[in-house]
């Protein structure tokens, strides 16, 4: 139980901070795209602008929750890793297994009986 909550504990604060980041970047980029957009196909009419802007946000808004919150699964920071060991590179992963010698294997049949 105590290792899930750590491993929640690491996650949670990387998902929300570039979650957060995602929604404000994408605000910003759509609403000054849809502005702009508006200013161009529009030509000044405010309703049109204003409109295109927000359609801009909204946009932008979806975009930007997409894109924090994929980034927010990615790999963690190098040495950030969780980890099964405390020390995991101290510990060998498995035991080796050892192949048996063909040629002690005649030895092996003479012996049923």
């Amino acid at each position: 139980m105590d290792e899930h909550q750590t491993s929640d504990s690491r996650f949670e604060p990387r998902l929300k901070g570039r979650l957060s980041i995602g929604l404000l970047v994408g605000v910003v980029i759509g609403g000054t795209l849809g502005l702009l957009v508006g200013l161009l196909a529009f030509e000044g009419r405010t309703a049109a602008v204003i409109a295109s802007a927000l359609g801009g946000v909204i946009a932008g808004l979806l975009y930007g929750t997409l894109v924090g919150s994929f980034a927010g699964l990615e790999s963690p920071d190098p040495g950030e890793e969780p980890s099964d060991t405390p020390e995991p590179l101290s510990q060998p992963a498995i035991d080796e297994q050892v192949e048996p010698d063909p040629s002690r294997a005649q030895e092996w049949k003479g012996d049923d009986r």
